[in-house]
């Protein structure tokens, strides 16, 4: 959505009325997600490419198909790492009695490439588009030899940010970073919370946001 609001998008913003943002994600340079820091080793990413796999994992489920035992073979910590922290859950904060329908529909997979962009994001610590890695592929796709910055301070709709003090992707710093990018007077409400990333959504208690945003809605 942050994409879409950066390249002032007419079309999205003409049906947004109120936008609420929970875990709000631009800038990822300070993120201590478990999933990102295993992207820093390029083996991974290399395994799939040399095999001609574009779909990174799919769900659970994938741990057990002849792709995953051979990957998990290869990368045994990686996948350990991945079944116990592909979620910035805490038992003090999520409802894990309902772990069985959350591991159901998340990790619900993603293209390969879409991770290598996170990683782009996460070693440079840049808003842009994905970088082809060559000034011709990058030409071809933009028009331009680089991958285009995408400026926050476009976005003309009202933002409201919900952040979690232990969110491991949306880190504290970084949406800090996002607000200061934001044009003054689009800035209606920010606030932090005792919540990770995906608590805004399992949270055994989500009162504290959801009271804010009931509050906002009313307005």
């Amino acid at each position: 959505m942050n994409i879409a609001l950066s390249k002032r998008n007419s079309v999205i913003e003409s049906l947004i009325d109120k936008y609420f943002a929970f875990g709000p994600v631009a800038y990822v340079k300070n993120a201590k997600s478990h999933v990102l820091s295993l992207l820093d080793h390029n083996a991974v990413m290399e395994w799939f490419h040399l095999r001609g796999i574009h779909e990174f994992m799919p769900g659970f489920g994938w741990f057990t198909t002849d792709v995953g035992i051979v990957f998990c073979s290869t990368f045994a910590k990686v996948c350990g790492d991945i079944m116990t922290q592909i979620m910035d859950g805490d038992a003090s904060v999520d409802n894990y009695e309902r772990y069985d329908v959350l591991v159901g529909h998340d990790p619900a997979g993603t293209s390969v490439m879409n991770m290598e962009h996170w990683k782009q994001a996460y070693d440079h610590g840049t808003f842009q588009a994905y970088d082809y890695g060559s000034t011709r592929e990058n030409n071809a796709h933009y028009g331009t030899p680089y991958p285009p910055i995408w400026n926050l301070s476009n976005i003309r709709v009202n933002m409201r940010l919900f952040a979690g003090v232990s969110d491991l992707l949306a880190d504290i710093t970084d949406v800090n970073y996002l607000w200061s990018s934001l044009q003054p007077e689009y800035k209606t409400f920010m606030k932090v919370y005792n919540a990770g990333h995906c608590t805004f959504m399992w949270g055994i208690d989500v009162y504290p946001w959801m009271n804010d945003v009931f509050s906002m809605l009313a307005e």
